[in-house]
């Protein structure tokens, strides 16, 4: 194990909704296997465990190209509950009930190639597969809980979820990993592209602070700040599609109905700024990683870890969500490493942990809980003795990505309606700081008809947003 006194910054950047078929998959399946022993799709594609059978037809994955899909998949807790599939006569999950899911959720013309079940190949995805054929794939990485945006962000950012589904509400909110870092003197940074998930949580105390920044200036940050002030925590945020957006702003969390593209160009560029400074490169581990599966196929059963959520507000889950797309780069990684431990998101904090806090304290009871449960930290892919000192380049091809533009959802989703109620919050109760840090919001509440009175406790329909503010898909998003 590489000795952690090595890292000195820990960089997390979480995209939104895909797996980790849909994503790496392609590794292992024919021209496209790295040679590695990963655990993604093989062929043929049509083998025992790919196939979905609903209404009378088999559906197997199937390579796709990348685009605005016709729009969101279903994710939420009772749906994937049906992707999972249990069978009772063999006791165990299928992963068979996604094409079901899908047609439930999702009236549409049939196919035999709905988009639940494809996957892209590495021409659809050039920066993440170059990622993963020179750092490390974690192959057994999966959502915390097996269900939608919101409660496993919280997972992943504060170790618990008070909700068990995307609910439109601002979630009850436990102390996240940035309170965590501050009560111990952990330097610690937010790099945004957009209206940050933080805000969701009510934490303008946060939002607005000097920590908070443009991933305009992660570059400069990186090449030119001194080590005393730079952070040893770092979040990277894109632009999430379900909040507003004006101007050149296009979404790039990689949240369907989105293509993909966006979210490339984006990794490309942190990549880029993060290595820039090769002294400060070779002493960080970049996490990048899923909320989760997004409706998505993957083959992999999720591995039995419960949870009860605090104060029993909702129902235990039984063992975690589908798998993700995890990728850990860092010049303390060999090259094509595949670590094949079992992780969730909340391998991230007792990494953080075992860094920066209190030797055997782990990072909270929960974490502690799960990971005497077999979840293991991140520190377990670092394989290295020393740092590599060649940095490898991305590939500089240009990366094509079509957001197309409609008419604002008749009905907003839960995601909309609660970066929405963030967003007029901040505009209302921040008005100074909105119009310094956030202009383009201003604007959004000016062209939108009507006000909202937001609290971090309640939500309220927001007004609609002008057609120019929604992008990335016609049709409503589920979170």
């Amino acid at each position: 194990m590489t000795d952690l006194s090595l890292v000195d910054t820990i960089v997390l950047l979480m995209f939104e909704n895909r797996s980790f078929d849909h994503i790496l998959g392609h590794l292992s399946y024919r021209q496209y296997a790295n040679g590695t022993d990963i655990n993604g799709l093989l062929d043929p594609l049509t083998q025992p465990g790919y196939e979905n059978l609903y209404a009378g037809e088999a559906y197997n994955p199937f390579p796709m190209r990348d685009g605005t899909l016709p729009d969101d998949l279903p994710h939420e807790r009772e749906l994937v509950t049906t992707q999972l599939a249990y069978s009772k006569p063999v006791k165990r999950y299928t992963m068979s009930g996604f094409v079901e899911a899908y047609y439930h959720a999702t009236p549409t013309q049939r196919t035999l190639k709905p988009e639940t079940m494809g996957f892209l190949t590495p021409d659809q995805v050039p920066i993440t597969n170059f990622l993963a054929n020179n750092y490390a794939v974690c192959d057994n990485w999966f959502a915390p809980l097996p269900t939608s945006t919101q409660p496993n962000k919280l997972m992943a950012l504060t170790g618990d979820s008070r909700i068990d589904h995307s609910s439109g509400l601002f979630p009850k909110a436990d102390p996240t990993l940035l309170d965590w870092c501050e009560a111990r003197g952990i330097r610690w940074r937010v790099y945004h592209a957009g209206i940050s998930f933080f805000a969701l949580l009510g934490r303008f105390d946060l939002v607005f602070g000097p920590n908070f920044r443009s991933t305009d200036h992660l570059l400069q940050d990186v090449m030119n700040e001194s080590a005393a002030e730079f952070p040893q925590l770092i979040v990277v945020e894109p632009s999430y599609g379900d909040a507003p957006h004006l101007g050149s702003d296009h979404p790039n969390d990689n949240h369907p109905p989105l293509a993909v593209g966006f979210g490339e160009q984006y990794l490309r560029e942190a990549y880029a700024a993060l290595t820039s400074n090769p002294a400060r490169w070779a002493r960080t581990v970049l996490i990048v990683t899923y909320d989760e599966h997004g409706g998505f196929f993957d083959h992999v059963l999720p591995i039995k870890v419960p949870y009860t959520p605090p104060g029993n507000e909702y129902a235990p889950f039984d063992n975690t969500g589908i798998r993700v797309p995890a990728i850990v780069a860092s010049p303390l990684v060999a090259s094509r490493t595949v670590c094949h431990n079992q992780m969730d998101h909340t391998a991230i904090l007792q990494f953080l942990a075992e860094r920066f806090g209190a030797a055997g304290k782990g990072y909270s009871a929960t974490v502690n809980k799960r990971r005497d449960a077999g979840i293991t930290s991140v520190s377990q892919v670092l394989n290295l003795t020393s740092p590599r000192t060649a940095i490898p380049s991305a590939p500089g091809m240009p990366i094509l990505a079509q957001a197309i533009m409609g008419q604002p959802p008749a009905h907003p989703t839960p995601m909309q309606l609660a970066f929405q109620n963030a967003a007029a919050a901040m505009v209302s109760q921040h008005p100074q700081e909105t119009a310094t840090l956030y202009p383009a919001l201003a604007h959004w509440q000016l062209t939108a008809a009507g006000t909202v009175a937001a609290t971090p406790q309640a939500l309220r329909q927001p007004p609609a947003l002008p057609a120019a503010a929604t992008k990335g898909g016609k049709k409503p998003r589920r979170g």
